[in-house]
């Protein structure tokens, strides 16, 4: 974004362009059951591993300075 936070006419038909591709190969996934099978997997693990993460962040954020003088 520029600025001013409005996108100019390149930035938007750049924009236009990658989502017409994002789209087609979400297209693709969904026709290939072996691939869309795969990214579940895949994406399923990616969630658990965020879920650990975010609990170990959590723990973390619970934690107490501890008030030791030097």
């Amino acid at each position: 974004m520029t600025s001013k936070g409005k996108l100019s006419q390149d930035q938007l038909r750049w924009q236009a362009e990658d989502d017409a591709h994002t789209m087609a190969r979400y297209q693709e996934i969904l026709g290939d059951k072996a691939r869309m099978s795969r990214a579940i997997k895949v994406a399923q693990k990616q969630a658990e591993d965020l879920s650990k993460r975010a609990s170990a962040m959590q723990s973390v954020a619970r934690t107490r300075t501890s008030g030791r003088k030097k």
